[in-house]
C-alpha cells in the first residue's frame, strides 16, 4: 500500500519514550520527505485527571518509593495477560482514551508507531476488533522485555537485541512480526566527533584532564551535587561536567560547587548538546534509562550506573555489564572506587569504549523508518 501519513505516539512517563519518538519522527522526515509524519503524546488526548495520575504517579513512585515500584513492576511481569490486575489496568486506560481514538480517526494514518505501551494497548485492541485499519507497531525502549509491552492486535515489534526478539517470541505474540533494530536515538549521537581533547577545549575544559560526565537529577540515596562533591574531593586530577536538567535548585547547588572546585566542575542546566558533552567525556555516571544507555553506547562512552530505577533500568544495567560497556555501583563508596579505578586504568577504559561502540546501534531510528515503510509496502 502507499504510505502518505505516519503517526508516532508516545507517553511522557520519563523523558526516554518521547526522545525515542522524536528520533523516529526525525528519521522518517529525513529519509521520506514526501510522507507526512506527526508525533504526539498520547496522554494529551486523555482527561486531565488521568494524565496527572499517570505521569505524576509514576514519577513519585520511582523517586520516593522505588521498592514499591519494583514490586508493581515484577508483579505485572509475572501475571498472565488475562489476569484481573491487567484487565483492570487495560480497562482504565481505554475508558480514558476516547479522545485519542478520535484524534487517530481524524488523522487517518497509514502506519502507527508507538514508543510506549499505552497507545499500543489502546490501538491494538481497536485493530483486533477491526475498528482500525492502520497497522500498529511497538518500539521498545529498554533492553529487556516486560509483558506490559505485549499487546493484543499489535502488528509488529521493534526491539534492541536478538535476545529480546527470542524472549518476545517465547512469551507469545501470535502472528506479530519482530524486527531487531536497536533503540532509536537522534542522529547527533551517531556522528563522528573530534578527539575528546578537542571537544573538551571547545567546551571550555582542560583538554588534558580525565573527564567525568554526571548526568542525573538525583541518585535516590544521594543528590547529584553530593555525588559530584564526593568525586571531586577524592579525584583531584579529574574534572567533571554536571547536568542538572530542568532542576533549577540543583543547578544552583552545582554552581556553588563549581566555585568551590574552581576549574574542575562545570555545571549545566537543561542542555541541547548532550552529544557534545558525551564526546568530551571518558565516563558517564548516570542512571541507565534505555535512551541514555543507547546514546552512551553510540558515543563509545562507558557508563558507571548508579542507583538505577528498579525494574527496567536495572535490566538495562545488566545488559551493559554483559557487553563490557558499563559498571554498576550500588553505594556512594562503590561509585567512587569504580570511577577512580577506571580512570586509572587506560587499557580498561579503552576496552570499554570499544565495547560500547561494538554494542551500539546508532542508526536504529533510520532502520526503523525504512523497515516501517518496507513492512507496509
Amino acid at each position: 500500500m502507499g504510505v502518505d501519513r505516519i503517526l508516532v505516539l508516545s507517553v511522557k512517563a520519563g523523558a526516554g519514550h518521547l526522545r525515542a519518538a522524536q528520533a523516529v519522527t526525525h528519521a522518517i522526515r529525513e529519509r521520506f520527505p514526501n510522507v507526512e509524519v506527526v508525533s504526539a503524546d498520547a496522554l494529551e488526548y486523555t482527561n486531565a485527571a488521568f494524565r496527572k495520575s499517570y505521569t505524576e504517579g509514576y514519577e513519585a513512585l520511582v523517586r520516593n518509593l522505588p521498592s514499591v515500584w519494583e514490586r508493581i513492576y515484577e508483579s505485572l511481569e509475572t501475571k498472565p495477560a488475562d489476569s484481573n490486575a491487567k484487565k483492570l489496568a487495560t480497562l482504565w486506560s481505554r475508558l480514558n482514551t476516547k479522545n485519542l481514538l478520535m484524534f487517530v480517526e481524524n488523522f487517518r494514518p497509514d502506519i502507527i508507531a508507538c514508543t510506549h505501551f499505552l497507545p499500543a494497548e489502546v490501538l491494538g485492541k481497536q485493530r483486533s476488533k477491526d475498528k482500525l485499519r492502520a497497522p500498529v507497531y511497538t518500539i521498545l525502549t529498554d533492553y529487556d522485555i516486560h509483558s506490559m509491552w505485549i499487546q493484543e492486535g499489535v502488528t509488529g515489534y521493534f526491539v534492541a537485541s536478538n535476545e529480546m526478539a527470542h524472549a518476545l517470541r517465547e512469551k507469545g505474540i501470535g502472528t506479530a512480526s519482530v524486527e531487531v533494530s536497536g533503540i532509536p536515538i537522534l542522529p547527533e549521537f551517531a556522528r563522528e566527533y573530534p578527539p575528546r581533547e578537542s571537544m573538551r577545549q571547545t567546551l571550555g575544559l582542560d583538554p588534558a584532564r580525565r573527564t567525568v560526565l554526571v548526568a542525573a537529577g538525583g541518585f535516590g540515596m544521594m543528590s547529584a551535587d553530593d555525588a559530584v562533591k564526593l568525586l571531586a574531593e577524592h579525584l583531584p586530577d579529574a574534572q567533571f561536567m554536571a547536568v542538572a536538567g530542568r532542576n533549577a535548585e540543583l543547578e544552583k547547588r552545582l554552581k556553588k560547587l563549581a566555585r568551590a572546585y574552581k576549574g574542575r566542575v562545570k555545571p549545566f542546566g537543561f542542555v541541547e548538546n548532550m552529544h557534545e558533552l558525551m564526546a568530551a567525556s571518558d565516563v558517564a555516571v548516570s542512571k541507565s534509562g534505555g535512551l541514555t544507555t543507547s546514546e552512551c553506547l553510540a558515543m563509545g562512552l562507558p557508563m558507571l550506573v548508579f542507583a538505577p530505577i528498579p525494574g527496567q533500568e536495572e535490566r538495562n544495567a545488566i545488559y551493559l555489564l554483559e557487553h563490557g560497556a558499563g559498571l554498576w555501583a550500588r553505594t556512594p563508596a562503590q561509585m567512587l572506587f569504580k570511577v577512580k579505578a577506571l580512570l586509572d586504568d587506560s587499557k580498561r577504559l579503552t576496552d570499554m569504549q570499544q565495547a560500547a561502540r561494538r554494542t551500539a546501534r546508532p542508526r536504529a531510528a533510520f532502520d526503523i523508518a525504512e523497515r516501517l515503510m518496507g513492512l507496509s509496502s
